[in-house]
């Protein structure tokens, strides 16, 4: 079994067969994204290094009735998130 970084296809595969294709719909739309970027979201796997924006993981979230935390398949830690913004400024400047 993969791991992956979001649990979106488990959160769908709750639903209901009607309404799993409605709420699939419903978030590409919603979205503004096609459906092969949607699919790239389901299926990104914890090594990847490409994360979903959060407007886009807040969007999801909403039509699955979670917070977009609960979707998230690991745990940040405070030193990635330094380390992120410090290479960003130094892109920056």
């Amino acid at each position: 079994m993969k791991d992956y970084k979001y649990c979106i296809k488990e959160k769908l595969a709750e639903l209901p067969v009607a309404k799993y294709r409605a709420t699939k719909q419903q978030i590409i739309i919603g979205l503004k994204k096609t459906a092969r970027t949607f699919n790239r979201y389901c299926n990104l796997l914890t090594d990847d290094h490409t994360d979903i924006p959060a407007q886009d993981l807040d969007m999801i979230a909403s039509h699955l009735e979670c917070t977009a935390d609960e979707l998230k398949n690991y745990k940040v830690n405070k030193s990635t998130v330094m380390y992120k913004i410090k290479r960003r400024s130094r892109k920056v400047v």
